[in-house]
């Protein structure tokens, strides 16, 4: 049996060791702290931008390099390392909009997976939210960011900021062209006086067009509702449409057919934005940004929601040789010359311009998002 003193020793080795571990067990644990979302890289361990936004952003997602550029009017703002899709849910490439935001968010699809500082591109389940980041994909195909990149992006991002998804990575250029919209001033609006039959009739049918867009996309706040409405113009021109297209608020307001110029030629797809003007005058100054086809079929290429696995995507053909710059592609287009006023007198800074091969696809809803282009 063990003697008194082998328990009289072991009673003041134990009380030492309690001593010295009281400040130990008396601070947070690792676990009890705020946990972070990925491997720190010295670009996103900053919670505010290196400098203050100026002009229309503009957000560039390269799935080859894993990483994501913030650009404004001054050029580049900031950058982070991500995480995209892997296998059998690859993150899409084209163009979007952010049309959602949501500090705190749980997925419907994937078992109500946490998605912090979720912004939302399509209604299909694809958004950036904070998350795991390990340089590679890694995601059911949203774009992972480093929690404190996540943070600092959600703070400096708006609805309708345009995201462009490519394989490579695409700067946005600056580009002056003739066929890019100058401001003109729309002509002075009609009196109508909302007792008179006329006025009534505007007035309902302007109301009866609110209330079923609201109806399509569910309860909309009047929060959400006036930050739709301070939106610039969005502009679409279809090759496959054969029509452009302009959309306010995430709603189509104008419509009208376009002419592609050797159709058969591939056109690309380029996003024009429009930075701001020119010395207090009409005239725009504009940035370019095109990106490349990765050269797989829309439809075969993504999983989609259960929501929209019924919905049948329309195949396009694959068009042979190099697609024309983002200069070229404005040389082959041509406009009615009423849709070119309408858009003129409708352009302001972040107003932008996509000219597409593509057309409509399951993600570009008829209500409730900007123009959507799937390039892959």
């Amino acid at each position: 049996m063990p003697s008194s003193q082998s328990y009289s020793g072991r009673a003041s080795a134990l009380s030492l060791a309690a001593i010295l571990l009281a400040p130990l067990l008396s601070a947070p644990s690792a676990e009890a702290r705020p946990r972070s979302y990925t491997r720190e890289r010295p670009e996103s361990v900053a919670a505010a931008p290196q400098r203050q936004p100026d002009g229309p952003l503009q957000i560039v997602i390269s799935i080859g390099s894993q990483r994501l550029w913030v650009y404004d009017k001054n050029g580049l703002l900031e950058s982070s390392t991500i995480s995209t899709g892997v296998g059998g849910y690859p993150t899409p490439m084209g163009v979007f909009a952010v049309i959602d935001k949501e500090q705190t968010h749980y997925s419907n699809i994937y078992g109500g997976a946490s998605m912090p500082f979720m912004q939302r591109l399509t209604m299909s389940g694809v958004a950036m939210h904070s998350g795991m980041v390990t340089g590679r994909p890694a995601s059911h195909g949203c774009i992972r960011l480093p929690h404190p990149f996540a943070i600092k992006l959600y703070k400096l991002t708006r609805l309708g900021v345009r995201v462009v998804i490519a394989p490579n990575e695409p700067v946005p250029q600056e580009i002056t062209h003739a066929r890019l919209f100058v401001r003109k001033p729309a002509p002075p609006a009609e009196p109508i006086d909302p007792g008179s039959a006329k006025g009534i009739v505007i007035v309902t049918a302007t109301d009866m067009t609110a209330a079923v867009a609201n109806a399509k996309v569910g309860k909309i706040t009047a929060e959400r509702a006036a930050e739709l409405q301070k939106l610039p113009i969005s502009v679409l021109v279809s090759k496959a449409d054969g029509k452009v297209i302009v959309r306010h608020g995430f709603r189509q307001v104008y419509e009208a057919p376009a002419v592609i110029r050797d159709p058969d030629r591939p056109l690309g797809t380029h996003v024009y934005t429009a930075l701001e003007f020119k010395d207090g005058d009409n005239a725009m100054r504009w940035q370019a940004v095109s990106v490349p086809a990765s050269g797989q079929s829309v439809a075969s290429s993504r999983k989609v929601s259960r929501a929209s696995r019924n919905e049948a995507e329309p195949p396009y053909p694959m068009a042979s040789g190099p697609p024309s710059t983002a200069a070229e592609a404005l040389d082959r287009i041509e406009l009615p010359q009423e849709a070119q006023d309408r858009i003129s007198e409708m352009l302001s800074p972040g107003t932008s311009l996509i000219v597409s091969d593509h057309g409509h696809n399951r993600e570009m809803r008829a209500v409730g998002t900007d123009f959507i282009v799937l390039t892959r």
